[in-house]
């Protein structure tokens, strides 16, 4: 966990500098145009090697998110996309993770940094979707903010930190690409907390 407290600010002010120059998504993703209120959080998080998109050239804004991609998601995030290519080699820790599946290394280094812990029964339910309190959930812990109450103190939480505005889901929710999109950008914003 020591590595993610002093990696996450670099990349923080990383972020903080690249925001400033000008890019264009369009050149990313076909599917986000600068009209669409998720243009900037995407554009960001490609520039950061954060988000990438689809083979057919688009990055699939509405398309649900599940839990192998969000824990790739969170795992770049906090600046591990290349440790987590040492990780397919590991042992999968999940019964449910074949050890040939698409992010079973992302997988085992969630679970190694204490990013998830699966859904009991050492199972971690790779293609289940993400509901969009499951989503401010793993993005609080990825900032540090451990052990708060189900459903309320994440929720709670998540709008104290700024994870929440913009956006207009029910805590149930399944999440989609772009509004995960807004909230990984607006992570990149919130302050680390280093100790709980």
């Amino acid at each position: 966990m020591k590595a993610v407290k002093l990696f996450l600010p670099f990349l923080l002010i990383f972020a903080f500098i690249f925001s400033s120059l000008e890019v264009n998504a369009s050149n990313f993703f076909s599917d986000v145009p600068v009209n669409l209120p998720y243009y900037e959080a995407v554009m960001r998080l490609k520039s950061l090697d954060i988000v990438s998109g689809k083979t057919d050239g688009t990055y699939g804004i509405n398309d649900p998110v599940t839990r192998a991609m969000i824990v790739v998601f969170i795992n770049r995030l906090s600046g591990f996309r290349q440790e987590a290519e040492k990780y397919k080699s590991v042992p999968s820790v999940f019964k449910d993770v074949p050890q040939n599946y698409w992010a079973v290394g992302d997988i085992n280094l969630a679970a190694k940094l204490g990013f998830t812990s699966g859904i009991g029964n050492g199972l971690f339910d790779p293609n289940g979707k993400v509901t969009y309190v499951q989503a401010l959930g793993f993005v609080l812990n990825v900032l540090g903010h451990k052990n708060l109450k189900w459903p309320e103190g994440v929720l709670e939480k998540a709008k104290e930190v700024g994870l929440t505005e913009g956006i207009n889901l029910n805590p149930n929710d399944i999440i989609k690409r772009g509004d995960l999109a807004l909230i990984l950008n607006k992570a990149l914003d919130c302050q680390l907390v280093t100790s709980k």
